[in-house]
């Protein structure tokens, strides 16, 4: 007998039915075995699909205030006693609002001559918020949010332990209109998380006022530039510090950035939106600068105008809010006539030559003594030029002048100083005479000294550097 062994596939079977049915016309001594074993499935070849896309739902940022903040960055609690944090302080429970350096005590008490609807106030419990406090002046918001305006509504700051009285007080006279001067276009500079009333049919992303005041035309979550301002709300950081959901320094935000449906709420702020002229000041509804209109969208570039905020030229010496406040856009240096950006330092952060957790107003105070981080001299060697005909004006600058005298008069952050033409020689301003050029004059830089003769004596020097200047 012939056995015939297979292995059992497919092909062996139909094989094996075939030897079956030869069999039966074959030999009958021809045995066919067939064994049974489970045949293979063969496994498919999986279809690639492609993987669906999860879009991760948006973070909501929230503040969750400087106290938190300082608990793990407990070396930045100078901060507290710097400008920023005290840019607006309320007054609770009616008592006077304390500060580090200065003092308000009893200026409630002598604020006097006011246009307000409500009146002149009768003590702390008929005064809101107190704006400033660290650096010039102090000015103060009545209970319906408008900043009070009159012959006796404003102070220059006075140090720790004074005792306000009448003579102490200024005016300070931005309409004679009853509550004529609304606190909402200072928000988004004084707060943070700041948010404008929408006011415009259809738009009802912040129908709310601070504390149901009308003149605070919109809302805040802090009182005060506090950490958050700059860095971003905090809510994801403090889950997880990481350098990756916070800001260590902030871009700009731009028009399309408060347009959205969270008006720019939770994002980090960035020194030069506040540091500038009105020439860059985005407000409600479009959000768009003066800068803008004039040479299109998208940077925060700035003029320094002729006549500014408070009725005075923005950027020079002759500022009267101080140049501080417009130090970005002095820095920046943008040619009025063609918006280009000029300066050589326009990439600076503050934080190039500042600490900002540290007031540079008060550095001689515990606390404060680095408040800058970088000098002058660290960057520039210097080098005086003499007067033809005199030996000792070299001599006269080194050993008497600080390179602020003469480039940061007034604290302008402009640097470059122009010594041609007299003060109001046109060359000194923007075709239209609406701008100033970004530059010191010879009356900025050095009638500080020469108040008699600072054109005839900047004529005769030319150059006050004869290696490296500004």
């Amino acid at each position: 007998m012939n056995l015939i062994h297979f292995r059992t596939t497919r092909k062996a079977l139909v094989f094996a039915s075939m030897l079956v049915m030869l069999s039966a016309c074959g030999d009958d001594d021809t045995e066919v075995i067939i064994v049974e074993v489970p045949v293979e499935t063969p496994v498919e070849t999986p279809v690639d699909t492609p993987p669906v896309e999860t879009v991760p739902e948006e973070v909501v940022l929230e503040y969750i205030g400087t106290e938190k903040c300082l608990a793990c960055h407990s070396d930045k609690k100078s901060f507290l006693e710097t400008g920023h944090s005290m840019m607006l302080t309320e007054v609770v429970n009616d008592e006077e609002p304390l500060y580090p350096f200065t003092s308000v005590s009893g200026a409630a008490d002598v604020i006097e001559g006011l246009f307000n609807t409500l009146g002149d106030p009768d003590g702390w419990k008929d005064v809101g918020y107190v704006l400033g406090g660290t650096i010039t002046a102090n000015l103060f918001i009545d209970k319906n949010g408008y900043i009070m305006n009159g012959q006796k509504a404003g102070m220059m700051l006075k140090p720790k332990g004074t005792q306000i009285t009448s003579e102490m007080m200024m005016p300070y006279i931005r309409s004679t209109e009853p509550d004529g001067h609304p606190y909402g276009p200072c928000g988004r500079c004084h707060t943070t998380g700041w948010k404008a009333y929408t006011s415009a049919s259809g738009d009802e992303r912040n129908l709310h006022m601070q504390n149901d005041m009308d003149g605070m035309q919109g809302t805040f979550a802090m009182t005060g530039i506090q950490c958050e301002s700059c860095h971003g709300a905090g809510s994801e950081h403090i889950k997880g510090p990481s350098k990756h959901n916070i800001v260590k320094i902030a871009d700009a935000r731009i028009a399309e950035d408060f347009l959205a449906e969270d008006m720019a709420n939770g994002k980090a702020v960035s020194c030069v939106e506040c540091h500038t002229t009105e020439d860059a000041r985005r407000l409600y509804p479009d959000y768009v600068t003066e800068y803008e209109h004039a040479f299109g969208e998208g940077t925060m570039n700035s003029r320094l105008p002729v006549v500014g905020e408070f009725g005075q030229p923005e950027g020079r010496k002759d500022d009267v809010s101080g140049g501080g406040r417009h130090a970005a856009a002095t820095l920046k240096r943008v040619d009025p006539n063609t918006g280009v950006a000029m300066g050589k330092k326009a990439s600076f952060n503050c934080s190039t030559c500042h600490n900002p957790h540290q007031s540079a107003v008060n550095h001689d105070k515990a606390g404060h003594e680095n408040a800058m981080v970088r000098q002058c001299t660290d960057c520039h060697t210097k080098g005086f030029a003499d007067v033809q005909g005199s030996d000792i004006a070299s001599a006269a600058h080194e050993f008497v002048a600080e390179c602020t005298d003469c480039h940061m008069p007034n604290n302008s952050h402009l640097l470059k100083i122009d010594l041609e033409g007299a003060k109001d020689d046109p060359r000194h301003f923007s075709a239209d005479g609406e701008f100033q050029m970004p530059w010191l004059r010879a009356w900025d830089s050095c009638s500080g000294c020469h108040a008699e003769d600072y054109d005839a004596r900047a004529q005769k020097i030319g150059k006050i550097h004869k290696d490296v200047g500004f």
